[in-house]
């Protein structure tokens, strides 16, 4: 993990402690989670912190490639530290949204995909099925 106060100059920000503690918790969770519970995290150690200063701050990161947002739900945006390039697996009974590695899928046709379609900005296979904790025993 980078150290957001580094990250943050990296990129000319301003250094304010909810960008840190923002990006701060987007590195640590594996969860994408939503603005809303960024809020929440961010409500218990820095209160009095307004949505619309994290939905600020969340399209401020996002734009500064600092973070990606994963739209895989109608209608929820999620928010992911993790900008390498990887797909996702999702649980179609609980809705948990896991990392999966670039590689597990070997070389994806962009080339063909491009000639064929035009300009790919962006990859990305999304795996849906049931996560091992929603499996019945």
């Amino acid at each position: 993990m980078v150290d957001p106060v580094r990250l943050l100059e990296q990129k000319g920000l301003k250094i304010t402690p909810q960008r840190c503690a923002i990006l701060n918790f987007l590195q640590q969770t594996t969860g994408h989670p939503t603005a809303d519970q960024v809020a929440e995290y961010l409500n218990r150690d820095l209160p009095m912190t307004s949505r619309a200063t994290v939905y600020n701050t969340l399209n401020t990161l996002r734009d500064v490639g600092l973070i990606s947002e994963v739209t895989h739900e109608p209608g929820v945006l999620r928010y992911d530290a993790n900008i390498g390039r990887h797909h996702h697996f999702i649980c179609k009974t609980c809705g948990r949204l896991d990392d999966l590695d670039w590689e597990m899928f070997g070389k994806l046709p962009v080339e063909q995909i491009t000639s064929q379609y035009g300009r790919v900005d962006q990859v990305e296979v999304i795996v849906r099925g049931i996560c091992r904790e929603c499996q019945p025993d």
